[in-house]
């Protein structure tokens, strides 16, 4: 057998074989070989990684041989202009990591590979989707700027037809963990704007001298707007906040804009002055997202350092058009009635709402007005839920829901009576379990729910901590408890239901409660919970659920 990549050069293979068999078993394996290779071929190099060991790559005569069937090229902690110099004709996509951070699987001078990597992009005019992870060595300013220069180069079509010209820019651009020169900076802002889909993460700009520049002017963002449709921006440094929100306000093909926490960088938050309203009201105003449908401003601005108000994210809610916003996720900011006034106007719409959990009870009636009010809702996420407030509102029409994410709290249920936590078996116990049962049967009509989590919630960000609510809430008085007796049996047409959560409340589940779960909800293939408090009686019974085959997901805060 060859020594090398078997499966990638089954020719040397048979050549190898042929002296081992007679004639008619040879024709035999031939034919089988032929229809072997003819079918796995394309399928081995329709996606071709290269790597660090030689022996796991083919070689260049193989590759050679061939190249056409080669769509998507990946480099793995290795990169050599020998490979990319090869001759790639057909490559749609290209993959470059590295986390090796030198020079030791690098074959080739750094100038060596920028010029093979300009050839492959002026020689694959079809290749317009770039994932970059800590790409080594660090792609130079003509690399840059050929990305943002992909345009007017006619596809090839049919003879006579006319020849299709292409948009300027790349159709995706992901990159990840990534130092930029800084002669190379405004041609990598400028690809970044033309790239249909952009993801930035962890992306720094490398100073010169401390020489200020004006990126702004360079992009001429008023005469050539950003082309993206899908934006994501999660901690570029180097490059102000104001200048990202100049940046996001020209999106005017947005679809998707994901602003994830821009103030929690490495670079102090001094140097870095937040927008106010009145910058919003500058940059962002009803003409601005005119298509926009999905919105993350997860962490903005970051690691609690500080929070844009209630009047900052409504006004950015205001200015989004009604009815058209399907996913909203919000943490690290304020949301509050002003927030709330400007969301309910795309109730009719509205699919996926990730909000932060606030207070004890500042979201309970949000939420039910939410899960009464959108009829399209598959997934909701966010604080306390009273049963008090789920009383008092309307039914539920949100039915298609898959992923629901709320602590449930029964104090409002209690008309004022006061439970004694001390005592084992207080009075008040027994009343409690009607409110249990009415809350199991209301979520027993959401029978698309794929995840169920009433774990206690973590408090991120202002004055409520998850140690100061935990003496309050993690009793199970204070919120469901999964036993048969308070109402658990009535979750039985969940068929759906794959993960079932509830950490952080302590509770008094039993064997045969665990069997109902695990007998009666077929999907079921995941718990995260607290089980038991103690530790032994803990992994007698995660012991017993995994004979049931039903695993133990990790608890977050245990």
């Amino acid at each position: 057998m060859a020594t090398r990549h078997e499966a990638l050069e089954i020719p040397e293979i048979l050549r190898r074989i042929s002296s081992y068999l007679p004639g008619p078993d040879f024709t035999s394996c031939l034919q089988t070989c032929h229809s072997f290779h003819t079918i796995l071929t394309p399928l081995l190099y329709n996606q071709l990684t290269l790597v660090q060991k030689e022996e796991k790559r083919p070689t260049l005569e193989a590759l050679a041989r061939y190249i056409h069937l080669v769509g998507a090229l990946k480099f793995e902690h290795f990169m050599s202009a020998e490979y990319l110099n090869v001759g790639f004709k057909g490559l749609h996509s290209i993959h470059m990591v590295n986390m090796n951070m030198n020079n030791e699987f690098q074959v080739g001078t750094v100038e060596e590979i920028m010029n093979a990597l300009l050839r492959i992009i002026r020689e694959n005019p079809a290749l317009r989707k770039w994932t970059l992870c800590n790409p080594w060595p660090r792609l130079s300013s003509d690399v840059w700027k050929e990305l943002s220069s992909l345009k007017n180069n006619p596809t090839q079509g049919e003879p006579g037809q006319q020849l299709a010209v292409r948009s300027r820019g790349c159709d995706v651009l992901d990159l990840t963990s990534i130092s930029v020169t800084h002669d190379a900076k405004h041609w990598f802002l400028r690809a970044c704007a033309d790239a249909r889909e952009l993801r930035v993460l962890n992306v720094s700009f490398m100073v010169a001298n401390g020489n200020p520049d004006n990126c702004q002017l360079f992009l001429q963002l008023d005469k050539r707007p950003p082309q993206g449709r899908r934006v994501e921006i999660v901690e570029f440094n180097g490059y102000d906040v104001i200048n990202q929100l100049t940046f996001l306000s020209h999106l005017v093909e947005a679809r998707h804009i994901a602003w994830t926490s821009p103030a929690a960088g490495r670079i102090p938050i001094q140097t870095r002055p937040l927008p106010t309203l009145e910058d919003l009201k500058q940059f962002i105003k009803p003409t601005t997202w005119p298509k926009l449908r999905s919105l993350d401003l997860t962490g903005i601005p970051g690691r609690q350092l500080v929070k844009f108000s209630d009047e900052c994210i409504g006004h950015i809610l205001s200015c989004l058009p009604d009815n058209q916003l399907e996913e909203f996720k919000l943490q690290g900011s304020t949301f509050g009635p002003l927030s709330a006034a400007e969301l309910r106007r795309q109730f009719s719409c509205l699919q996926d709402l990730r909000l932060e959990p606030a207070g004890l009870l500042e979201q309970s009636e949000l939420i039910q007005e939410v899960m009464e009010s959108c009829p399209k809702l598959k997934v909701l996420r966010a604080g306390m839920f009273s049963v008090g407030h789920m009383r008092r509102g309307k039914p539920w029409v949100c039915h298609g829901l898959k992923e629901l994410a709320v602590q449930i709290d029964l104090e409002s249920d209690r008309n004022g009576a006061v439970v004694d936590k001390t005592v084992d078996h207080d009075t008040y116990v027994e009343k409690h379990a009607a409110s249990r049962r009415y809350v199991f049967e209301r979520l027993a009509k959401l029978t698309e729910l794929v995840e169920l989590d009433t774990s206690l919630p973590y408090y991120g960000h202002g004055d409520m901590t998850y140690y100061m609510l935990s003496n309050r809430y993690q009793s199970p008085y204070w919120t469901l408890e999964y036993q048969i007796p308070c109402g658990l049996d009535q979750l039985a047409v969940l068929k759906k239901l794959e993960t079932l959560k509830f950490s952080n409340n302590y509770q008094r589940i039993y064997k045969e409660d665990l069997a109902w779960l695990a007998d009666n909800l077929p999907s079921l293939k995941t718990i995260c919970a607290e089980l038991h408090r103690n530790p032994d009686k803990y992994k007698e019974l995660a012991a017993f659920l995994l004979e049931k085959g039903v695993a133990m997901g990790e608890q977050r805060y245990k």
